[in-house]
């Protein structure tokens, strides 16, 4: 986090901008000098600005290039700029509109037949659109109540918190896997991919949440998001809903840092799917490029850019 630190040095006020940033389990500060005397409100956000991307190019990443953290910083600049210049009734709105649709998006990815306007009506009107299974109702209103759960959990993650998300996916739909781990071999049809054995799952989960841990204050955060939840798929702890999980995961480490939440397009379905099967490999960089793109049509499509 940023901040401005006003210092008097000889009679004479100073004004630095500060961040700290914690790497490698130190805390590191960085401050620069921007002015003398008094400085305005949209000089020094302009200047905060100018800060927080020289320190983006700086940072320490893994996959991304630095062209890469420039335009994902430039993303997050503006997206929080524009969030904060809505009124509350405004950013209410955008909230349903762009969780309603990526509700749609990720259950369709997922093979759903609700449309957008399916999906609306159950998740904001409450109302059951015709000749749709009792199944794709509750994903609806499952995901969209995962989201709730997501915007409101202040804490980090661990595996107690994934089988909880996963018990609000499949609530009423599959009661007997809903927040369990499962206990069977499983495959995706018509792929190829093969995911580890059953009795390896709990074992492998408390594995992901560690590297978690270690790599927080190391990765970038955008890359650390996505790389974790490609982990997450890879290993497929449940027998059903892993893809939804897979993506919720990822917008909450978004979300903890202060980026907005990816929309995964179901006309792109192709392409990622493409991409978390090269993931599934440990080939991350399809999929982080894949994610910087959907994001840049997201905030398009919304006007936030």
């Amino acid at each position: 986090m940023t901040y401005h630190e006003i210092r008097n040095v000889k009679g004479k006020k100073q004004n630095y901008l500060i961040q700290n940033s914690r790497t490698n389990g130190k805390w590191l500060k960085k401050s620069k000098f921007i002015a003398y005397g008094n400085i305005s409100k949209e000089e020094l956000q302009r200047k905060k600005e100018e800060f927080e991307l020289e320190i983006a190019k700086e940072s320490i990443s893994v996959y991304l290039t630095k062209e890469q953290k420039i335009e994902i910083e430039k993303l997050k600049i503006v997206y929080n700029k524009n969030i904060k210049s809505l009124s509350r009734e405004e950013f209410e709105k955008f909230e349903n509109a762009f969780f309603t649709e990526l509700t749609y998006n990720s259950n369709a990815i997922e093979g759903s037949s609700l449309s957008l306007e399916d999906t609306n009506l159950i998740v904001n009107e409450g109302l059951v659109p015709e000749g749709k299974t009792l199944r794709e109702i509750h994903e609806a209103r499952n995901h969209m109540q995962a989201i709730k759960f997501l915007k409101n959990y202040k804490k980090d993650i661990n595996d107690r918190f994934i089988i909880e998300l996963h018990a609000i996916v499949l609530k009423d739909i599959s009661e007997r896997f809903a927040g369990r781990y499962r206990e069977t071999k499983v495959r995706i049809f018509g792929s190829d991919v093969s995911f580890p054995d059953a009795e390896k799952v709990p074992q492998l989960m408390k594995n992901l949440v560690y590297w978690y841990g270690l790599n927080k204050k190391k990765m970038h955060p955008f890359e650390l998001a996505i790389v974790f939840s490609m982990k997450f798929v890879s290993i497929h702890p449940f027998v059903d809903g892993n893809g939804r999980i897979s993506r919720l995961l990822m917008n909450y480490l978004l979300q903890r840092n202060k980026y907005s939440w990816i929309n995964i397009y179901n006309k792109q379905r192709i392409d990622y799917l493409r991409a978390v099967r090269k993931a599934n490999d440990e080939e991350y960089l399809s999929i982080i490029e894949y994610c910087i793109k959907a994001l840049k049509e997201n905030l398009e499509s919304f006007k936030i850019t």
